[in-house]
C-alpha cells in the first residue's frame, strides 16, 4: 500500500469515527434538550403573579395558580395552553385585565395581570357578596360576621348576577358603590355599618347606618345631587365636624340625621 493510500485510509477512518461520535452525542443530547423544555409529568409547575395585591392571601392565589398550571400544560411549545390559561383567568372574575401569561424556563409560569379591587359587600339572604369598584360580582361570598372590613350595601332591588365578573344590575346598587368609594378613605369609616339603598328606586335617596344604630339620610348619590341639595363635600365636612366635637359621626346619638339639607336636622 502506497503512502498516499495509507494517508487516505487514515483520514477516512478519522472522519468515520468523528461521525459516529457526533451521532452518539446528538442522540444523547436530544432527550436532554427535550427534557429541558418539557416539565416532567410529576414536576410541579410554579405560577407567579406579578404585583398581586396584599389582600390576596396565598390561599386565595392557590386555586388561580392551579388553574393556570392545568390549562397551560407542560410543553414549552404549547402556545395554545398559555392562551387557554389567560382566558381561564379572565373568566374567573378576579381580574380587570390579564395582559400576558408566559413561561420562564420549563417549570415556571409568570402572569402579568391587574386584579379587581374589592370595594363593598352586597348583603342578601344568601350571604355577603364581594363587589369590585366597577360594580362587578367577585367570586367570594361570606357568611355574616366573617367578611372583611368593607362597606356593606343593603336593600339592592335586583338579584345578584349568575356568575362572577358580571355587573350587578340596578342604578341603586351602582349608587351604593359610589357611596362606598366616597366614604372608604374617611377617618370615621369604621363607624359606618352599612349603606342602605332601599329607598333609592322610589326616592333617589341613600342612607348611612352607623354602628350606634343611627340613620344618616345622605340624599342622592355623590355627584348627582339635586339643585337644592347640599353637595357631597359639605356633607363630609359636617360629619368631620361631628367627629371632632363628639368623636362620632352620629353626634350625641340621635336616631336620625338628615344631611341633605342646609340646616341639618336630627330626630
Amino acid at each position: 500500500m502506497s503512502e498516499r493510500t495509507k494517508a487516505t485510509s487514515i483520514w477516512v477512518g478519522a472522519a468515520t469515527t468523528l461521525a459516529i461520535l457526533l451521532l452518539i452525542t446528538f442522540g444523547w443530547s436530544v432527550p436532554s434538550l427535550r427534557q429541558s423544555v418539557h416539565a416532567s409529568p410529576g414536576d410541579r409547575i410554579e405560577v407567579a403573579f406579578l404585583d398581586s395585591p396584599s389582600w390576596m392571601t396565598p390561599s386565595d392565589l392557590e386555586p388561580l395558580q392551579t388553574l393556570v398550571a392545568r390549562e397551560a400544560g407542560v410543553s414549552a411549545y404549547d402556545r395554545q395552553g398559555l392562551e387557554r390559561a389567560q382566558s381561564a383567568l379572565m373568566g374567573s372574575g378576579w381580574f380587570n385585565e390579564v395582559r400576558q401569561v408566559r413561561r420562564i424556563g420549563s417549570s415556571e409560569i409568570e402572569v402579568d395581570a391587574t386584579f379587581a379591587d374589592p370595594i363593598a359587600l352586597v348583603v342578601d339572604a344568601q350571604g355577603e357578596h364581594l363587589l369590585d369598584s366597577n360594580g362587578r360580582l367577585l367570586p367570594r361570598t361570606y357568611a355574616p360576621g366573617t367578611s372583611p372590613k368593607l362597606t356593606r350595601i343593603l336593600g339592592a332591588s335586583l338579584p345578584r348576577p349568575t356568575r362572577a365578573g358580571q355587573l350587578w344590575p340596578g342604578a341603586d346598587l351602582l349608587a351604593g358603590v359610589e357611596m362606598a368609594k366616597l366614604i372608604g378613605t374617611q377617618r370615621w369609616r369604621s363607624q359606618v355599618s352599612a349603606v342602605d339603598v332601599g329607598e333609592f328606586r322610589t326616592r333617589q335617596t341613600l342612607a348611612l347606618l352607623t354602628t350606634n344604630q343611627c340613620r344618616l339620610i345622605w340624599g342622592r348619590a355623590p355627584g348627582s345631587e339635586a339643585s337644592a341639595e347640599v353637595p357631597a363635600a359639605q356633607k363630609l365636612r359636617y360629619l368631620d365636624l361631628l367627629t371632632n366635637q363628639y368623636g362620632r359621626i352620629d353626634g350625641a346619638g340621635p336616631q336620625s340625621i338628615d344631611l341633605s339639607v342646609d340646616y341639618v336636622g336630627s330626630h
